[in-house]
């Protein structure tokens, strides 16, 4: 349940790379707060009234629930983007924290500008062109960069189907001249859209394929290469009641894979005493490592 500061009314509305050695558990993920997201009616409705004090707290009661960074979605119509600047000045007045904004801000070139500290850039696809034209545009304002492993014609199932994207956005980004430390890689939850599959599964997504994606991108550039997932994606077609157990039963896995930054719902104790616990707890086994360079095509093993 969202707790923001509600008025009248308005109160009774719905608020690194893989570890073989399991006696040194990997890194916790950086948690980004989910909840400025244009889905939210809260946050609609504090950009329709242009109130910056909802804007404020929501910003700060996420803070101070956990999260160490804020994922910022105003949506794709004109009237919100023209939004943009105002929205992200009242949040960094508020809180002292990065914030992961999605990619419309890449034709706002003065919010670049004058965004005080590092911004990511959440999210685009691995479709080269726009790829290429988001790397430089990122690039040149020294921006970090989320990069969807999926394209127009290609939404990966298998492990090795999301690891040739990735290999293909090295490459990309070797032509762009992108540094690699600011990119992030999320390779996406699916469900297969075949009616069998979707009736065996029961709305769970490839699990498994994710995590071994995860455990597995270190080797395509012999280099850490950050990784962001949002566990929301994994249970949109799951009932609502049953969705905090699917994140609490996936976040450790996606820990011990080498997941470094996690987009969640901050509000959710038991989730956030997953995310919260001391170095040295037990935390999931990582997934088995396999060598993967022989199965990438080689032309995309160059960048």
């Amino acid at each position: 349940m969202y707790n923001y500061p509600l008025r009248g009314k308005e109160k009774g509305m719905p608020q690194s790379a893989p570890h073989s050695d399991t006696s040194n558990p990997p890194s916790l993920p950086t948690v980004i707060g989910q909840d400025m997201h244009i889905l939210n009616p809260i946050f609609t409705r504090a950009l329709q009234q242009h109130d910056s004090k909802i804007l404020a707290a929501m910003a700060t009661q996420q803070v101070e629930a956990g999260a160490r960074a804020l994922d910022l979605n105003l949506g794709t119509t004109a009237k919100n983007r023209l939004l943009t600047a105002w929205v992200v000045d009242t949040i960094q007045h508020a809180v002292d924290v990065p914030l992961f904004i999605s990619s419309q801000v890449l034709k706002q070139p003065e919010i670049l500008q004058d965004y005080r500290g590092k911004i990511t850039i959440n999210s685009v696809t691995a479709e080269r062109s726009a790829l290429i034209s988001a790397m430089e545009t990122a690039g040149a304002y020294q921006a970090q960069l989320v990069v969807l492993l999926v394209r127009p014609g290609l939404t990966p199932f298998t492990a090795d189907e999301r690891l040739q994207l990735a290999a293909e956005v090295l490459e990309t980004a070797g032509k762009a001249a992108f540094p690699i430390k600011d990119l992030y890689l999320d390779p996406l939850f699916h469900l297969r859209p075949d009616p069998l599959t979707w009736q065996l599964s029961r709305g769970m997504p490839d699990v498994d394929s994710v995590l071994e994606t995860i455990s597995l991108l270190p080797q395509l550039a012999g280099t850490h290469l950050r990784t962001l997932v949002a566990l929301s994606s994994a249970s949109q077609f799951l009932p609502a009641e049953k969705r905090s157990a699917l994140h609490c039963r996936l976040l450790p896995l996606l820990t011990a894979a080498g997941l470094d930054a996690v987009i969640l719902n901050s509000h959710d104790k038991q989730l956030m005493e997953i995310v919260q616990k001391p170095e040295g707890s037990t935390l999931a086994s990582p997934p088995p490592i396999r060598n993967i360079r022989e199965k990438i095509s080689p032309a995309a093993m160059h960048w």
